[in-house]
């Protein structure tokens, strides 16, 4: 696992299908990055997340993105890039990075279960 505080790094592992879960999800420059993605059609996006931090992702929603609710809290957040990469942002900054189809492909089974029992926002 390799850790970074460059955002660039971050945001050139987004292609294709992005999950988020959780309800914070790092930076400002972060947070623009993903909807720059998401209005250019370089990612999809699917949120799963509060009831109480939905109301954050209507930009994302307004893009396009997916936006799913459980009735639970989080204690933390992950970005999962199918195929690609798990990548969590840290509580102090920057972001551990799991980078590899196996990885990525192994957390997402996982992590598919909760779909299942979420509701659309």
């Amino acid at each position: 696992m390799e850790r970074t505080t460059d955002i660039d790094v971050v945001l050139a592992l987004m292609k294709g299908r992005v999950d988020l879960y959780g309800d914070r999800f790092g930076s400002v420059q972060f947070q623009r990055g993903m909807l720059t993605l998401l209005h250019s059609k370089t990612i999809t996006v699917r949120v799963l997340t509060t009831l109480k931090s939905a109301p954050n992702m209507k930009p994302l929603k307004a893009l396009g993105a997916q936006v799913n609710t459980l009735p639970s809290s989080f204690t933390g957040s992950m970005v999962i890039v199918q195929g690609r990469a798990v990548i969590l942002p840290l509580k102090h900054g920057g972001y551990a990075i799991m980078r590899g189809p196996t990885e990525a492909a192994q957390t997402q089974g996982l992590m598919e279960l909760y779909w299942r029992y979420s509701s659309p926002y």
